[in-house]
């Protein structure tokens, strides 16, 4: 099963990301992220800000997200606590088209999508799609991880990971 995260809530769109295959849908609702498709409560506390290092290593959120547009690079040790405390990394495909300084947003993908894979690090790459035209299918998604150096074995383990905690 695949999953894929939305900007917002639109109906065309989680139907469109229905009929491409995709099992469950996320958007970000304040600090967390829904299942739109899931009629059950399930929230997981997102964090995207400017102290990750703090966030990490005090297990203080259950994913961290834009880790590339402030820059935040990260370490063994980093990886370390984020596969202890199951801190899932979000990557963004939207974060990487809209970024304007495209080289340094893919440099920092690179490095983070590397360590994470290296680490066995819960890793979601996901669209962020916030209209059709945005929209990725499940192997573009897929593709995206591994170009950024993220074990395929991995990608999938971590999408299993997310959906037994829904």
């Amino acid at each position: 099963m695949y999953i894929d995260l939305i900007s917002k809530r639109d109906k065309s769109l989680i139907d469109e990301l229905k009929a491409l295959g995709f099992g469950a849908v996320f958007c970000p609702e304040k600090d967390s992220i829904r299942n739109v498709l899931d009629p059950e409560p399930f929230d997981l506390k997102m964090y995207a800000g400017d102290d990750y290092e703090f966030v990490i290593t005090k297990g203080k959120a259950d994913a961290v997200t834009d880790l590339e547009k402030s820059g935040f690079l990260l370490n063994k040790g980093l990886c370390s606590k984020l596969k202890e405390n199951k801190i899932f990394v979000i990557f963004k495909f939207k974060s990487l088209v809209e970024s304007p300084d495209f080289f340094r947003t893919y440099k920092n993908f690179l490095i983070n999508g590397r360590l994470c894979s290296d680490y066995s690090v819960p890793s979601l790459f996901v669209s962020f799609a916030g209209d059709l035209n945005e929209v990725k299918s499940p192997i573009q998604l897929a593709a995206f991880a591994e170009n950024f150096r993220y074990n395929y074995n991995n990608y999938r383990k971590s999408l299993e990971l997310l959906l037994k905690r829904t």
